[in-house]
C-alpha cells in the first residue's frame, strides 16, 4: 500500500573515490563545481566532500582507515557509485515498513550521519544490489 508521505526525494548519490583532492580538482575543471563542505566522517575513518549540483548533491567518500568497509568496496570495485541516499520525513516509519516488505538493514536503528542527521543503510542484497541510505530530513 502506498502512503502519502515519508520518502520524498533523492538526497544525494554517494561515490567512493581513491583520492578526494584529485577527484575534486576534476569536478571543478570539468563540471565547474566546488564542494560546499569537506568533513571527516565515521570518526576520521572517511573523508567526505559534499558537491552541490542544482538542488541535489554528490557525496564523495575517500576511505582513510583500511578497516572501514568503504576500503574493501574501493579495492573490489575501484572508484564507483556506492549508494543512493533517499530523504525521508519519517525514518522510523520507513524502516518499519520496509522491514515488513523484507528489506534488511545494516543495523537495528538509525545512527547519526555526517551532517548530524539520522541515517541507515539497506543491505544491498535486499534492495536489488544497490545500497540505499535513508536520511531523515527536517520538515520544510
Amino acid at each position: 500500500m502506498w502512503c502519502c508521505h515519508m520518502i520524498r526525494r533523492i538526497n544525494h548519490v554517494g561515490v567512493v573515490v581513491e583520492d578526494l583532492k584529485q577527484t575534486l580538482d576534476v569536478y571543478e575543471k570539468v563540471l565547474h563545481v566546488r564542494p560546499r563542505a569537506i568533513v571527516d566522517a565515521l570518526e576520521g575513518k572517511v573523508k567526505a566532500a559534499f558537491v552541490p549540483i542544482g538542488n541535489d548533491e554528490i557525496e564523495l567518500l575517500q576511505p582513510i582507515d583500511p578497516a572501514v568497509s568503504l576500503t574493501q568496496f574501493l579495492h573490489k570495485h575501484g572508484p564507483a557509485i556506492h549508494h543512493i541516499s533517499l530523504g525521508t520525513d519519517d525514518i522510523e516509519g520507513d524502516v518499519a515498513r520496509m522491514r515488513k516488505d523484507g528489506v534488511v538493514f545494516d543495523r537495528e536503528r538509525p545512527t547519526l550521519g555526517a551532517h548530524g542527521t539520522r541515517i541507515i543503510f539497506t543491505d544491498p542484497k535486499s534492495t536489488g544490489g544497490i545500497p540505499i541510505e535513508l536520511i531523515e530530513e527536517p520538515a520544510k
